[in-house]
This record gives C-alpha cells, structure tokens and sequence, in this order.
C-alpha cells in the first residue's frame, strides 16, 4: 500500500524529532562536552521540543556526571505515538468506486425441426 503524501511528511519530521532526541538522551546519558558545536546544536534544537515535558521527571544522575533524562525518553514515546496516529489520519486508503455492471447474454435459440418436431410428438401422446 503506497501512502499519501501528507503521511510521508509526518513521518519525516516525526523521524527527525525523534532523532534529535536521542542525540540528545546519547549526549546527556554520556555526558557529552556542551561546548562542542553539534552538542550546542542538538542541544538548542531539543529544547523547545522538550518543553512540553519539562520537570515530568526528574534527572537521574550517575557518577562522573552521566544523567538519564526521563523527559526525553517520554518526549520520544509521545512524539512517536502522535505521528502514528496522524499518519493513520492521513492514510485513508483511495478506494476506487468502479461500478461493474453483470451483462448476461442470451444465445439466440435455435429452433431445430427435429426438437420441434418431437416436442409435438410427446404433447399429442399425452392427450
């Protein structure tokens, strides 16, 4: 089944959300340098992205400054949950409305003497 084109788009950006994200988690989880320019990157553009979900959760923080960032992990479920269900809004499946009509076709009857002949025969013997 070839989906439409607004559940393409959807999938596309819910997929870069999404990959934002787990950047983010990844950076976070393994405390990743904050000065360096992808980190600053993937940091700036998760943050509005994560603002629906700010203070869900709190932080669990590991040794050597590892931190497992609940929020993001639930921001990943819940954007993915949204874009599967807006993709099911938008693939609404083209049913084409072809109506076939049935012709039925009679033969033309042919009448041979010979059945003729005998259908009269029967009808008189049973007078």
């Amino acid at each position: 089944m070839r989906r439409s084109v607004p559940a393409t788009i959807i999938s596309f950006i819910v997929g870069i959300i999404q990959l934002i994200l787990i950047l983010r988690f990844i950076f976070q989880l393994f405390n990743a340098n904050e000065g360096a320019a992808f980190a600053q990157l993937i940091y700036g553009l998760s943050q509005p992205l994560l603002l629906p979900f700010a203070a869900l959760f709190p932080n669990i923080e590991l040794a050597n400054g590892f931190v497992i960032e609940l929020s993001t992990i639930v921001a990943i479920i819940v954007y993915g949950v949204v874009g599967m269900l807006l993709k099911r809004l938008f693939s609404v499946k083209k049913v084409d409305h072809v109506q076939r009509e049935t012709v039925i076709r009679e033969e033309p009857v042919v009448r041979d003497e010979a059945t003729t002949r005998e259908k009269r025969i029967i009808r008189e013997e049973r007078r």
